[in-house]
């Protein structure tokens, strides 16, 4: 029974901090969504009328089959975090360092200190592309 419990456990989404507010989610924000120990950022396509999430993923994962580019279903409850692409924080951050790299980590660290970003995992993996 423990290891049906693990198996169904690792193929669903992690949940927010029940502390945390529920983001305002709508059309074309970011979501980050977890799930088997992998987080990543989604576009959502739709917001269902049940208040499920239509999102596309935005990354090529590592620990799942999902690529960049597919259509997922995730509940409000599955959102760790929210960002409006019309926010230019990080543009103007890739802009000042030339590096998405150091952009991407400077942009994570301002979003925790505001309190929108979500702490990393113990023993967290960072996979940003390697665009200069």
């Amino acid at each position: 029974m423990e290891a049906a419990v693990e198996r169904l456990r690792q193929h669903t989404f992690e949940l927010r901090d029940k502390r945390v507010q529920r983001p305002n989610v709508r059309d074309g924000m970011l979501i980050k969504v977890g799930t088997r120990g992998e987080r990543f950022w989604c576009r959502v396509k739709r917001v269902c009328e049940d208040g499920a999430l239509l999102a596309v993923v935005d990354n090529d994962l590592i620990r799942s089959h999902w690529r960049c580019g597919d259509e997922i279903v995730v509940q409000n409850n599955h959102v760790l975090e929210t960002s409006d692409p019309k926010d230019m924080t990080f543009a103007s951050l890739l802009a000042a360092f030339g590096s998405m790299k150091d952009a991407a980590m400077v942009w994570r660290e301002l979003r925790l200190a505001d309190g929108s970003g979500v702490k990393a995992k113990p023993v967290t993996f960072f996979v940003l592309p390697d665009i200069h």
